[in-house]
């Protein structure tokens, strides 16, 4: 029978779609509570911190499509069971064992800059290195039963979180090009969501500090429009709806 740690993991990646909702009302309630407030910093420190957030959030995302682009099919990914028909260990694999997860975590460390609440961060970034904390743990279970002396050797040559400069192995993740059909039928979804998040947080942290509320609204409709419709276009074009209608 597995530990409670390896449990824990297993049920934190069958719901890791849904165990970010309570924080999420936690951080707007403390977003809420702060009324972004400038801080030291300033408007000029303020604007800094933006500007790192969003392009803290564009590295993550560029990590994840970058990954996604290149694993073959039969591993984890986005499904909520634990599966692996082969050990990732070229490409990124060969640098960390969890690019995706670096990928997470620029994202939220960029979210976390543009909220510029120290409790907010603490909060986000928290439950981030928590969460992950036991569902590594349980995926490392998984695929070292699974692959046995073959993972140790890999876990031996390869960090967990902090990449490697120099790839362990060479080659690449499977044969032919960087898949970007494939990139963004996966990466949609996490795409969308953190861009509306960051279209909002920037929104409502202009507008909490006295900024003229119809502008601010009018550009965050128009960008957060344009971000839904490449949403609703990639979602079609994944399913065929636009095919069933024509």
């Amino acid at each position: 029978m597995a530990s409670p740690l390896i449990q824990a993991g297993r049920w934190l990646f069958r719901f890791r779609s849904i165990t970010p909702v309570p924080v999420l009302l936690g951080l707007a309630f403390l977003l809420w509570r702060s009324r972004a407030d400038l801080g030291p910093f300033g408007p000029g420190g303020d604007l800094a911190l933006d500007v790192l957030g969003l392009l803290s959030a564009c590295l993550g995302e560029g990590v994840r499509l970058y990954v996604t682009g290149w694993v073959p099919e039969g591993t984890s990914g986005q499904n909520d069971r634990l599966e692996a028909a082969v050990l990732n260990t070229r490409g990124p694999y060969a640098h960390v064992r969890n690019p995706l997860y670096v990928g997470n975590f620029f994202i939220c460390l960029g979210l976390a800059l543009i909220a510029a609440d120290g409790w907010a961060a603490l909060l986000g970034l928290g439950f981030f290195a928590f969460e992950y904390f036991f569902i590594v743990r349980a995926e490392e279970d998984f695929l070292r039963g699974r692959f046995q002396a073959v993972f140790d050797a890999y876990c031996a040559q390869v960090p967990r979180w902090l990449p490697r400069l120099s790839a362990a192995s060479e080659g690449k993740l499977r044969e032919g090009r960087f898949d970007w059909r494939r990139a963004l039928k996966k990466e949609h979804n996490p795409m969308a969501a953190w861009l509306l998040g960051a279209i909002a947080l920037l929104t409502w942290e202009h507008v909490a500090r006295g900024g003229a509320l119809a502008p601010a609204l009018l550009i965050a409709f128009t960008t957060g429009g344009l971000v839904v419709a490449g949403f609703l276009a990639v979602k079609g074009w994944k399913h065929g709806w636009l095919k069933r209608v024509t």
